[in-house]
């Protein structure tokens, strides 16, 4: 029986592997602190933003326990306050 941080297989999956999403909303981000044109600073931030909604959105569909699913959750609820 899959608990709030464990799957179905018992195993803790607070903190995973990341995944290509979390990647590249770290590595944008930076980037787009970085970037000294505010153009790209924009671009840059945007692309990031959008990976971190993938991410979330994957969390909610997809997360392998409850822990996930309510982190995506709240992910998505801060992305939608923030915009």
């Amino acid at each position: 029986m899959m608990g709030f941080i464990r799957n179905d297989l018992g195993q803790q999956t607070i903190a995973q592997k990341p995944n290509a999403p979390i990647v590249g909303w770290a590595l944008l981000g930076v980037a787009s602190m970085m970037a000294l044109e505010e153009k790209n600073r924009k671009a840059l931030a945007a692309a990031s933003t959008a990976c971190l909604m993938v991410w979330a959105a994957l969390e909610v569909t997809r997360g392998e326990s409850g822990f996930r699913r309510t982190m995506g959750s709240l992910t998505l609820g801060w992305l939608a306050r923030k915009s």
